[in-house]
């Protein structure tokens, strides 16, 4: 399946519809080789702008997807087109939807004991069909990482869903992808706290308007730390299309 990408900041953004990374799901899913993907928004790109590990780490991503107005935002920025936002969340609402008709299975990884469990009852109310295989919390030590491994290997899923927050799911993913042998595994992010009830979406009209970082940051005032992390992104994108121009002149 052919895929375009735009390079923000060395990472490249898949520049897909939410219905084409669907089919691009559903076809990994029938190849059953472990594929990653990673829903990317400005912090997951910029750390890795930062840090040459975490860089590498993206680099090995079969699927880097555009999580937040502030890609998007960069996209522009840099004079390239990214069709549509494609969120930890949403596509992990679709991926039940099509589940549902696909029989996809589905393991979720991450979140509290009860809020894993929740987000998973949650989920079974509103699609009754889905296939979904097991689930396990976040809250596991590095020595219990092989037990972890251990029990997805044996549920086998077509596709995992790991919501231990970046980057520490997609190292997890990464170190044990090939162990694991899932067609397809997605670091989600806060999902399961927006399944199970525990945090809301900011309005759809936000969302549309690309403010829901804001309904957040408003939420949990906490997070402004991370938050610093949008403008220091936004400079060093437009510093990477000042380069971009003094080189093509």
């Amino acid at each position: 399946m052919r895929m375009e990408t735009v390079n923000i900041l060395g990472v490249p953004v898949a520049g897909m519809t939410k219905d084409e990374v669907l089919e691009w799901i559903r076809i990994m899913v029938e190849q059953r080789k472990p594929r990653h993907v990673v829903t990317a928004n400005a912090e997951i790109i910029y750390k890795a702008y930062r840090e040459e590990e975490f860089f590498k780490l993206l680099a090995k991503a079969d699927l880097i997807t555009p999580d937040g107005s502030g890609v998007m935002g960069a996209a522009r920025l840099l004079g390239k087109h990214l069709p549509q936002r494609v969120t930890g969340i949403d596509l992990t609402q679709e991926i039940f939807r099509v589940g549902e008709e696909k029989k996809w299975s589905l393991y979720f990884l991450g979140a509290g004991p009860e809020v894993v469990k929740k987000a998973v009852l949650n989920t079974l109310s509103l699609h009754n069909h889905l296939n979904i295989v097991g689930y396990h919390h976040g809250y596991f030590s590095q020595q219990e990482n092989d037990q972890v491994v251990s029990k997805i290997k044996q549920a086998k899923p077509d596709i995992l869903l790991v919501a231990l927050g970046a980057p520490k799911q997609e190292l997890f993913i990464q170190e044990y992808l090939k162990d694991m042998q899932v067609p397809v595994s997605i670091g989600v992010g806060g999902t399961f706290d927006v399944l199970a009830g525990t945090a809301k979406r900011a309005p759809v009209l936000l969302q549309n308007l690309g403010l829901e970082w804001l309904y957040r940051l408003v939420k949990e005032p906490k997070r402004y730390k991370r938050m610093l992390a949008l403008p220091k992104f936004v400079g060093a994108v437009l510093k990477s299309r000042m380069k971009t121009k003094n080189s093509s002149k």
